[in-house]
C-alpha cells in the first residue's frame, strides 16, 4: 500500500496495530481520500463494495473507512455508523462478486468515551484490502449495477475505473516479477527469512559509546583501551533508524496473520 508522505507513518501504524488509539490518531490527522484510502458515510450496496475492493486489490491494496464522509473541500466529516455490521454477513454478501484469493480484513471501532470529542459514542468499521501481487489482476465474477462481469478495476486518484491496456500490462509484469524474481524461481520462506535476518544484523539496535574518557598519550596503547572504557561513562542510545518491529516481533505477527489466513480458508469467523 502506498500513502501520502504526511500520512505514511500513521497509516502503517494503524494497519500494524488497529486499535482505538491508532484509529483515533488516523482520523484526527486525516486530510481526505487518497488512492489507497476511501471514506464512506455508511456501508454501500454489495456490488458497489465489491467494485471498490477489486480496484484497491489491483492498486497495491488500501482500506475503506465506514462512518466517515468526505466534504467537498476535501475535509472529512466524522459521523459514525448507526450499528456495527456483522463481518460474516458482509463476507457472505460479497463472495459471489470477488475471488477467494482477494484477501481482506474488517475491523470494528466503538468509542464510549474519547479524548477526541468528535468520536465520543460513535462506531466505525474499516475494511482493509491486502496487497497480493501473486494473484493480480483480480476480475469481477458477476455483473450487478455498475459492476461489470470479468472486468479489471483500478483506483485512479479517488475513483474506481476500468483498467486500460497499460495498467493491465503493469499488473501482469508486477505479478511475474513477484513470482519469478531475477534468479528465475520464487524465493522459499526460509530464504526470505534468512535475507531478512541478515538485514537486521546489519543495523545496531542501540548506539553505545563512552563519555568523558580521558584523552592522553596512553589512549591508543593496547593495554590502556579497556581501562579507559571503564573510566568513562557508558552511554546507550536507541538507534532512530532501527525498525520499530524487531525480527522476533515480525515473525510473531506473521504467525498471527497466517492463522487468520487459515481461518479464512476454513470459513471460520
Amino acid at each position: 500500500m502506498e500513502f501520502p508522505k504526511q500520512l505514511k507513518d500513521i497509516a502503517y501504524r494503524l494497519l500494524q496495530e488497529p486499535t482505538l488509539d491508532t484509529f483515533r490518531e488516523f482520523l484526527h490527522t486525516q486530510m481526505g481520500e487518497h488512492n489507497a484510502i476511501d471514506f464512506k458515510r455508511q456501508w454501500i450496496e454489495n456490488a458497489a463494495l465489491a467494485k471498490e475492493m477489486l480496484a484497491l486489490a489491483n492498486s497495491k491494496g488500501g482500506f475503506i473507512v465506514f462512518g466517515v464522509a468526505e466534504n467537498e473541500d476535501g475535509s472529512v466529516c466524522i459521523e459514525g455508523l448507526p450499528e456495527i455490521r456483522d463481518k460474516a454477513v458482509i463476507s457472505n454478501d460479497i463472495k459471489n462478486f470477488i475471488s477467494s484469493n482477494l484477501k481482506y480484513e474488517i475491523y470494528d471501532f466503538s468509542y464510549t468515551t474519547s479524548n477526541y470529542e468528535a468520536l465520543k459514542d460513535k462506531k466505525f468499521q474499516m475494511l482493509v484490502v491486502e496487497d497480493v501481487p501473486e494473484h493480480i489482476p483480480f476480475l469481477s465474477k458477476k455483473e450487478s449495477g455498475s459492476l461489470k462481469q470479468n472486468t479489471i478495476y483500478v483506483r485512479r486518484g479517488t475513483s474506481c475505473e476500468m483498467a486500460d491496456e497499460e495498467e493491465i500490462q503493469a499488473m501482469l509484469k508486477r505479478r511475474i516479477n513477484y513470482l519469478y524474481p531475477s534468479k528465475g524461481e520464487p524465493l522459499q520462506l526460509e530464504e526470505h527469512l534468512k535475507q531478512l535476518k541478515i538485514l537486521y544484523g546489519m543495523i545496531e539496535k542501540d548506539h553505545v559509546y563512552y563519555k568523558n574518557i580521558p584523552l592522553n598519550e596512553k589512549f591508543f596503547s593496547w593495554t590502556s583501551i579497556t581501562k579507559l572504557f571503564f573510566q568513562g561513562e557508558k552511554i546507550v542510545e536507541a538507534n532512530p533508524l532501527y525498525p520499530d518491529e524487531s525480527y522476533e516481533q515480525f515473525v510473531s505477527r506473521m504467525i498471527v496473520e497466517k492463522k487468520k489466513k487459515i481461518e479464512r480458508v476454513l470459513d471460520i469467523f
